[in-house]
């Protein structure tokens, strides 16, 4: 009986260990053959920051001041959601 209980136990952590190891091999393969993990390597690592969220004062909607399209209107920058906005502003 205790051998029984102990054949399991090596398993399960036989088991264990396994996965473990698949796991890591299938992140590094992973990486390796992901052409978006490639893309963010080249462009300089991990995508940036959302940042401060802005109002578009033409359509309403909110954009990141990292990926805004900026404009600047008597002396403060606005912040557009796109250059179609950015055309439409009057202010």
């Amino acid at each position: 009986m205790v051998r029984a209980v102990l054949y399991i136990f090596a398993a399960i952590v036989l088991i264990s260990f396994l996965r473990t190891i698949l796991s890591v091999l299938a992140k590094v393969y992973g990486a390796l053959f992901d052409p978006q993990a490639q893309a963010r390597a080249a462009a300089g690592g991990e995508p940036r920051k959302a940042g401060e969220l802005k109002r578009d004062p033409v359509c309403g909607t909110y954009v990141s001041t990292a990926a805004s399209v900026r404009k600047t209107v008597k002396g403060q920058v606005v912040h557009f959601c796109s250059t179609a906005c950015s055309e439409k502003y009057k202010g």
